[in-house]
């Protein structure tokens, strides 16, 4: 539903009031004109609430302007705020000194209080220039439009239609008899959906049995070769820093090694030139082994080009009752649609011209509680035309973009600044969402509540259909996700118009008039960063880089992003390699968000100086990391992450008179064994993610007192998520495995690595009554026997072992009563996996990688055990996968 705009004004009037609660302490001086300023926006608000009656924010003029001009007031005092927060810090800072430099200090405070006052003076233009128009509404408060309720639809990532034949046409040609390196060609409009029929190949069970090698490039018009040669080398082998600096042509040799000798099958998604191609294919040997090369693209050029042998496959539109089961299937799922919208449902159908991409996205604006004139509306409604010609959808995209809430939009559209067909971590999105202020915090909320909030906008885009999930967490939450190319183009176009955003393509494009609020250097970084002539200005709150690989950052450019931009409140560039931190990073105290990488051995004092920092991703080329920061005192921080194992400092001592106070920190990952002591986590009662990494016989020894630091877990009451690597060299030193009562009772997800347990402890995981995934990896138990007949993990659904000399396996079927994914890796001693798996309801996902006969003989007769529990194995929902698949 479309907000009304005394709801956005609310917000945004909600907003400023948060950074004023935010800034209290550093905003004397000026507090009075603050609030002053927020009192008269309450009181505009107010007048506004009668004359959006039955309005929505986007279908009056009168109102749309208003709240336009209102968030710009909104922003112009953020930015006033901020510029004086600065100021009045760095005077407090200079101690006894600051007298001399009072009178200067305090003539800056006077400019801040006119600036305030020069806001608040717009404040009563916008309402007195709209008062007219405003009253009109008030008078006659049937001049809007009906507002159109929408609920979000469920959408299931399996919603396929048309694509059968296609699929067999496709399948056919790959599985022909020719040992000949084979390219095959697919090409069609954006949106058509190339990229589904060719998951739907891809996943396909012959095809994986197969081919052993299966792996899919994204290529895009971002064309980058020599990254798409090192993402194909990464499928092979984990030591890909030592190819970065070959050149293009030694990749693709070093491409040609890994794959000539067995048969693969790659798909090329999304190739936009003849020349880009030619420049790919070169990594591909002809091995006499029937491999085959798929390519996509929307150019009949290209597709010519690459299917020179045969016709390429042209990709059809639906027929009129595809779109129609399609739409109907994306916005009912299961059920039928009633026959009172069938009418309207059909001719929606019509008018998307058998575009699946449209279907899509008008399936986003439609509910099955909707009502019958909101059906009626859409289908009436001039739903544009899709102009096959230049394959513009943005009005189409639009569609959907209005009905999101206010809040949902700017979401929406920071998707896009991430470079095209970048795989974006839901965690970072998240983080970077509630850094960039785009999340409300509810009257009475608490800031926990906003990582709540940000997960359902979240799935609400998914639901929507404006956001591809490309890889789901065990426990079913999003992971990986991107977007659409067609909807990025939207969101880049639409935020350059809102200037939410702006990317730097090149520098010619920015308009110096028109600041945004963020800016994105994607490729060009280090011409930005070099340029003498570069924007600056304390406009930009958000500086992001995403590099397609590492870019080391030359010592006499470290200060160019915060000597530009002395406001940033995000700062993402994690991309980016810093040797060692500039001193002005340590002056940005808006700063909430920073992910960076260095070859630091510690985490300077400095850092304490980003007192509003919430986020901080710090990865250094060290093993460990010493933090010199106090971060017990930094009280916003809430999440803290690092490839390094980080030696955290002990907390303050608390006076007798005072008792110390926790921090809000809810992530730690990874910490050392030694950090691992009751005092640090007495100040983290919040923790719910914790990584230890490093020499765990530290962890696990029992010392004076007969406690260990292990022990001391138990403190942790809400922690969901517990990983524990073992770096030693000698795992076989760790003592026995931890009574289960040791393990904090909340426990949901569990990882282990390289910590040789013996089998027998693992029964103890199994007192852990809330444990849903559980992963074994690198030798995380060892010994030829495990039995667990007497033992029930009651939550367990996902579990996972990986490279062990497990040889026999006994488990009953009441072990793992909810179990859905088995995953073994790497397990090449174990002689059958146990057949009681096959009784399990509830298993819908058996996967053998890299095993043997044995077990893979029974897995098969697992397979052959569920298909008589569940009838046909595809129906039950049941699938083996075994890779190789000679095996």
């Amino acid at each position: 539903m479309a907000m009304v705009a005394d709801a956005v004004v609310g917000e945004l009037v909600s907003r400023l009031a948060q950074v004023v609660e935010e800034n209290a302490s550093l905003i004397i001086g000026i507090k009075d004109q603050i609030d002053d300023l927020v009192s008269d926006l309450e009181t505009f608000n107010a007048y506004l609430r009668q004359a959006s009656k039955n309005q929505s924010a986007g279908d009056n003029d009168v109102l749309n302007d208003v709240v336009e001009k209102i968030r710009n007031v909104v922003i112009e005092a953020e930015d006033a705020i901020g510029k004086f927060t600065v100021q009045r810090k760095k005077y407090k800072d200079k101690g006894v000194l600051r007298y001399l430099e009072t009178v200067a200090y305090y003539a800056k405070v006077n400019v801040s209080a006119r600036e305030i006052q020069n806001i608040r003076d717009k404040v009563q233009k916008i309402r007195q220039d709209n008062s007219v128009a405003l009253q009109a509404l008030i008078d006659d408060p049937n001049r809007g439009q009906p507002i159109m309720q929408r609920m979000a639809p469920v959408v299931e990532e399996e919603d396929v239609v048309g694509f059968d034949n296609e699929a067999k046409i496709i399948k056919g040609r790959l599985l022909e008899s020719s040992t000949d390196l084979t390219f095959i060609s697919i090409k069609g409009m954006a949106g058509l959906g190339k990229t589904t029929l060719t998951k739907m190949v891809f996943k396909d069970r012959d095809l994986q049995f197969e081919f052993f090698t299966r792996l899919w490039v994204y290529v895009s018009r971002t064309f980058n070769r020599k990254q798409i040669f090192l993402d194909i080398l990464s499928n092979f082998t984990k030591k890909t820093k030592e190819y970065h600096d070959m050149c293009d042509e030694n990749l693709a040799e070093r491409i040609r090694e890994f794959l000539g000798g067995g048969k693969y099958f790659i798909v090329m998604d999304d190739v936009w030139s003849v020349r880009d191609w030619d420049c790919l294919k070169i990594a591909f040997p002809s091995n006499a082994k029937g491999s085959r090369v798929l390519v996509t693209t929307r150019h009949e050029k290209v597709a010519l080009h690459v299917d020179s042998a045969s016709n390429p496959h042209q990709l059809k539109f639906l027929n009129y009752e595809e779109s129609w089961e399609l739409l109907e299937k994306k916005v009912f799922r299961k059920e039928k649609c009633p026959h009172l919208l069938e009418a309207h449902g059909r001719q929606i159908a019509l008018r998307c011209h058998g575009l699946p991409l449209a279907v899509v996205v008008i399936a986003g604006v439609l509910n099955k509680d909707s009502t019958h004139g909101h059906w009626k509306q859409v289908a009436e409604n001039p739903i544009p035309l899709i102009n096959q010609e230049n394959q513009s959808y943005n009005e189409l995209v639009k569609l959907s973009y209005n009905c999101l809430p206010y809040y949902s939009k700017d979401c929406f559209l920071y998707l896009a600044a991430f470079p095209i067909g970048h795989e974006i971590a839901s965690w970072k999105l998240i983080r970077l969402w509630i850094a960039e202020g785009f999340i409300p915090l509810m009257e009475g909320g608490y800031t926990s509540d906003l990582e709540r909030t940000a997960e359902k906008y979240l799935e609400d885009l998914v639901d929507r259909n404006l956001l591809m999930v490309l890889q789901r967490r065990a426990d079913g939450q999003i992971k990986k996700c991107r977007i659409h190319d067609t909807l990025h183009e939207f969101c880049k176009k639409e935020a350059a118009i809102k200037n939410l955003f702006h990317e730097m393509e090149d520098r010619a494009k920015l308009d110096v008039n028109k600041i945004p609020r963020r800016l994105c250097v994607h490729s060009t970084i280090l011409d930005f960063l070099k340029s003498d002539n570069k924007p600056s200005s304390e406009h930009v709150r958000s500086f992001l880089s995403y590099c397609s690989k590492e870019v080391e950052i030359p010592n006499e450019c470290l200060a160019a992003i915060p000597k530009s931009f002395p406001l940033l409140r995000v700062m993402d560039v994690e991309y980016l390699k810093f040797k060692i931190l500039p001193k002005e990073l340590y002056s940005l105290y808006h700063l909430r968000f920073l992910a960076v990488s260095t070859d630091l051995k510690l985490l300077p004092k400095l850092f304490n100086n980003l007192w509003n920092m919430q986020t901080l991703v710090f990865n250094s080329s060290q093993n460990s990391l010493e933090v010199k920061a106090d971060i017990w005192s930094m009280s916003k921080l809430r999440h803290v992450h690092s490839n390094s194992s980080m030696v955290l400092p002990p907390p303050p001592k608390s006076s007798k008179n005072s008792a110390s106070v926790s921090t809000d920190i809810k992530t730690l990952s990874t910490i050392s064994p030694s950090s691992c002591t009751g005092d640090i986590f007495d100040k983290t009662p919040d923790l719910q993610k914790l990584g230890i990494r490093g020499n765990l016989a530290e962890l696990m020894d029992v010392k004076q007192g007969g406690v260990s630091l292990f022990d001391n877990l138990q403190k942790l009451d809400r922690l969901e998520n517990l990983k524990l690597i073992n770096d030693a060299l000698q795992s076989n030193k760790l003592r026995s495995f931890p009574r289960a009562e040791k393990f904090p009772r909340r426990l949901r997800k569990m990882t282990l690595s390289n910590t040789a347990f013996e089998w027998k402890d693992l029964s103890a995981l199994g007192s852990l009554d809330e444990l849903e995934v559980l992963k074994l990896e690198d030798n995380a138990f060892r010994g030829e026997f495990c039995d667990v007949r007497s033992v029930v993990f009651k939550q367990l659904q996902y579990f996972r072992i990986e490279r062990t000399d497990l040889v026999s396996w006994t488990a009953s079927k009441d072990s793992f009563p909810v179990l859905k994914c088995l995953f073994l890796r790497n397990c090449t001693k174990l002689d059958s996996v146990p057949v009681e798996f096959g009784e399990i309801e509830s298993l819908k996902l058996l996967e053998l990688y890299c095993t043997n006969k044995g077990a893979v003989n029974s897995a098969q007769k697992i397979q052959k055990l569920k298909r008589g529990v569940n009838g046909d194995t595809k129906k039950g929902g049941f699938q083996l996968s075994v890779y190789p698949p000679e095996q």
